[in-house]
């Protein structure tokens, strides 16, 4: 029995993986799709950050249907069609087709990603056991990110065999894995559902997915369509405050609403949520623009520039197993210390590059980058829970999730953009580093307000041990 359960937390974390994996996988192919695909900069900025919308519109509704239609039978749904998408992904004809079947593709994730929290909490009983799967979910995280850089390089340099582009192979791996884990899935996942969770506000789950979907529409092409970004963001807008609207009308009529007004009351939440949202506008830009980078300014290969990223990934597995104890023993200072590491391998990552140097020098800056990022992320969804009524933890968590991947999604726009209008069109090295250095500055903006929040929270949400506790 104990061993069943392990092997059901594989399979969930290997469905896991394939979620963090399908964002960055696609970063260092991202030159090659554009070239082989001949989009344009902001369209390029659409392939990523679609996935990230789609994926953060439905994270909610996916977590009820789960509780309502049984959480193994909405896993293996998703994972059926992440396979279907996947698929799609690599065959697309066009940067349009691209596009949106990305987005579709995040909605499937989205059906598995709360179906693997919930089986955890489920599975895992005990704080002690509980503890332990958490840090295999986070190390699992790290590992997507890893992998996900090394394969991007690794398989747009393949030879292209029966397609006519080997980037497309980055989408079509996903398929095996799927087939594997849906009949892992069927075998060894206990069947698990919860009643109680009977309203579901498909309705809320749509518009916000419209709203989303063109805001970061408008933010990506803003520099290339003018005229049709003006129509999209005034539709945008107004699906937004129509969402907003809808929530507090259906809390009005004792109707559980998407989006609990009331979290925002609750002040560890606000601060974890404004720090997790700066924190995250800035991680998964900082991965794009940096991709892209080390490929068109640098001139490296694929293979290289995931060779190059891979060590960042290496330093946030190693630091995720000593972390959580750290934070328990040293409190914020563990997170200030962190965003302080980050902010100084930003710096000196902008003097390297300056002298286009790519040696140990580089990868142990990046190696300390993963660190930095794996003694501050992991915190802040502690905080938005502390002291939390219980009726409240589900649809927070959802929250919390939700709003992590859209400004992922909007950092990547926003820093994208900066990146393409200093960059676009030009050949020499000092344009693509100027390109590089602006969007760093947008960076350091962010975590220095991330810092800001650190130092004015107070020492009672991350509380150190003291003395006597040892």
């Amino acid at each position: 029995m104990k061993n069943k359960k392990y092997i059901s937390l594989l399979i969930l974390l290997l469905a896991h993986l394939l979620t963090i994996l399908d964002i960055f996988i696609v970063n260092v192919a991202i030159p090659s799709i554009q070239r082989g695909l001949g989009s344009s900069n902001g369209k390029i900025q659409l392939v990523v950050a679609m996935y990230m919308v789609g994926f953060a519109s439905f994270l909610i509704i996916g977590g009820k249907m789960g509780d309502y239609f049984g959480r193994k039978k909405i896993f293996i749904l998703g994972l059926f069609l992440f396979m279907v998408t996947s698929a799609g992904c690599g065959f697309a004809a066009t940067t349009n087709q691209l596009i949106a079947l990305r987005f579709f593709q995040g909605i499937s994730a989205s059906l598995m990603a709360p179906q693997v929290l919930s089986y955890i909490q489920i599975l895992f009983v005990s704080h002690k056991e509980r503890t332990y799967a958490m840090g295999w979910y986070g190390i699992a995280i790290g590992i997507g990110t890893m992998l996900g850089q090394f394969l991007g390089g690794f398989l747009v340099e393949l030879q292209p065999f029966l397609i006519d582009k080997s980037w497309r192979y980055i989408f079509l791996i996903n398929i095996p894995i799927c087939i594997i884990t849906i009949f892992l899935a069927i075998r060894y996942l206990n069947q698990s559902r919860d009643n109680s969770s009977l309203q579901m506000d498909y309705w809320s789950a749509v518009i916000l997915c419209i709203g989303l979907a063109l805001l970061v529409f408008s933010m990506a092409v803003g520099l290339e369509q003018k005229d049709l970004v003006a129509i999209t963001l005034t539709i945008s807008i107004v699906f937004l405050i129509g969402f907003m609207f809808r929530q507090i009308k259906r809390k009005l009529k004792k109707k559980e609403p998407l989006l609990n007004m009331e979290l925002f009351t609750h002040k560890n939440f606000n601060i974890a949520v404004s720090a997790s949202a700066l924190f995250m506008l800035m991680l998964d830009a900082y991965f794009f623009v940096l991709a892209i980078f080390l490929q068109d300014g640098i001139r490296l290969s694929p293979m290289q520039a995931g060779y190059f990223i891979v060590f960042q990934g290496c330093g946030f597995i190693l630091a995720s197993f000593f972390a959580a104890r750290l934070v328990l023993q040293y409190g914020k200072n563990v997170l200030i210390f962190g965003v302080l590491l980050l902010m100084f391998s930003l710096i000196f990552q902008l003097v390297l590059f300056y002298y286009q140097s790519i040696d140990y020098k580089g990868y142990f800056v990046m190696f300390l980058h993963g660190i930095g990022v794996a003694l501050v992320l992991p915190s802040f969804a502690n905080i938005a829970l502390k002291d939390l009524p219980q009726n409240r933890i589900g649809n927070a968590s959802g929250v919390y999730s939700t709003l992590q991947q859209l400004f992922g999604a909007l950092g990547i726009t926003l820093t994208g953009g900066v990146f393409y209008y200093f960059a676009k069109g030009k050949t020499d090295y000092i344009d693509f580093y100027n390109a590089f250095f602006y969007g760093t500055l947008i960076h350091l903006l962010c975590l220095t307000s991330v810092l800001l929040i650190l130092f004015l929270l107070p020492n009672s949400v991350l509380p150190a041990k003291t003395e006597k506790e040892y």
